[in-house]
């Protein structure tokens, strides 16, 4: 990977601001012309540093109102359940994330829907059929302190 300038930085940073600045909004920022700002940008999705843009929506608007937290442990610890695992979660529409983490538990989920009524749905038609977990423990958010994307870049 190559190196990143201030003015990679400053563009990278205002990107995941706002993704749907202008290209001539975002030269007037860095102090260049829109064609050296295109073409820095153009290098910098091909690195790989920006793999995507996407909208952000806001959950609580589509009534998304329960956010819950699964910790999962798997009855054992071999390659062909974790690959099992991953795969089955990855399909899984209400998970928006899956970490692999140490300590205690093998995985750590993020799962967003309407209530607690789809949640009971969810662990009883999706995660309970999945026999290769032998345990699950749920954190419900009560209050989201700080929702963040963006990564500060140095």
């Amino acid at each position: 990977m190559q190196s990143l300038d201030t003015i990679d930085i400053k563009l990278i940073n205002e990107l995941q601001k706002d993704g749907k600045q202008s290209i001539k909004q975002l030269a007037e920022k860095v102090n260049l012309s829109v064609t050296p700002t295109h073409e820095r940008i153009k290098r910098i999705e091909a690195s790989g540093i920006i793999k995507k843009y996407v909208a952000l929506i806001d959950p609580k608007v589509l009534h998304i109102d329960l956010v819950v937290y699964c910790q999962v442990t798997l009855v054992k610890h071999q390659e062909v359940y974790f690959k099992e695992f991953e795969d089955y979660v990855h399909h899984l529409d209400e998970v928006l994330e899956v970490s692999y983490i140490a300590g205690a538990y093998d995985y750590l989920l993020k799962i967003v829907l309407s209530d607690m009524k789809e949640y009971q749905e969810f662990i009883l038609k999706k995660m309970s059929q999945l026999k290769i977990v032998s345990n699950m423990q749920s954190s419900f958010v009560i209050t989201q302190v700080k929702n963040e994307t963006r990564i500060k870049v140095r």
